[in-house]
């Protein structure tokens, strides 16, 4: 017998209960960041264990681990991109009683997603959650805006691409970020088939030949350096972002003493950031993990 609408129904509906509390490393960004990486790669390990227990077919093996290293490509990318989310809004709450220009005015959320995240108490989840952050100039532009001096353009940023955008040793992070937001597209949108519109974006961001129309198939090894760029980026973002606001809200209370009371400020980021950081002279503590 067929299934009933009534079935599908209830099935589709069903997997909204196929879920699992957050692990305690989601409370801060960067650690959050790092157990999902972990937990992908340890899934491709644990599938690369059972497959050497015994004598397979190659090319099986080749077809299948091709598009398991696809999802986790995506998976690896897509983690990155909450990391930014997640830092932003973190700053968010930080800020948000504490400044009255437009800096927020960078985040362009519809009413009717900011009524979604009403309950959720947080100002950053309500600006950040809905946002796309998967392009280099927008990520550079929301965090420039939100980590400015008060009243200032700003000029902190995430990717610095040319000319005076700081810190300069760090433009050539700018070109692979925006590589990677291109294959995140293709394997997502286009379930990893490299199309001529897409090659020719990767070919102008590469500055090389891409065939196409072509699927994409990365290896293991093409993963791991994935990885290891978003890894070490991550902690270059987390550590540079955390200084950002912490020069900030120095500057804040240097203008207002009454609006910070540095100790606990500066403990609060710590623990968010994961890393001592000094607001007005008063180092926040990290606690223990």
């Amino acid at each position: 017998m067929s299934p009933s609408s009534n079935d599908f129904d209830q099935r589709i509906k069903g997997i909204l209960q196929s879920v699992q509390l957050l692990p305690d490393e989601a409370k801060a960004p960067i650690l959050h960041y790092r157990r999902t990486v972990d937990d992908i790669w340890g899934a491709l390990d644990y599938v690369k264990r059972l497959i050497a227990e015994r004598e397979r077919y190659q090319v099986v093996v080749d077809r299948h681990l091709g598009r398991l290293h696809g999802m986790a490509l995506v998976n690896l990318i897509e983690t990155f991109e909450r990391f930014l989310k997640e830092m932003a809004a973190e700053c968010v709450d930080r800020l948000a009683d504490l400044v009255v220009d437009d800096r927020f005015n960078a985040f362009p959320v519809q009413g009717a997603a900011l009524a979604s995240h009403f309950g959720s108490g947080s100002a950053g989840k309500a600006l950040c959650e809905s946002s796309i952050w998967l392009d280099c100039k927008e990520v550079n532009d929301r965090f420039r805006k939100l980590l400015a001096d008060p009243f200032k353009t700003g000029e902190f940023y995430l990717f610095p691409k040319e000319g005076n955008q700081q810190p300069v040793p760090g433009h050539w992070r700018h070109e692979l970020m925006s590589i990677i937001w291109q294959l995140r597209h293709t394997a997502v949108h286009n379930v990893g088939i490299i199309t001529k519109s897409d090659a020719v974006k990767l070919r102008v961001l590469a500055k090389r030949k891409v065939d196409a129309p072509r699927m994409l198939v990365p290896s293991r090894n093409n993963l791991r350096w994935l990885k290891m760029f978003l890894d070490e980026t991550a902690e270059d973002c987390n550590q540079r972002v955390g200084q950002r606001l912490a020069a900030l809200l120095t500057t804040i209370h240097n203008s207002t003493p009454a609006l910070i009371e540095p100790q606990p400020m500066a403990d609060q980021i710590a623990s968010v950031f994961r890393t001592p950081l000094q607001i007005a002279g008063a180092t926040g503590l990290v606690p223990a993990d």
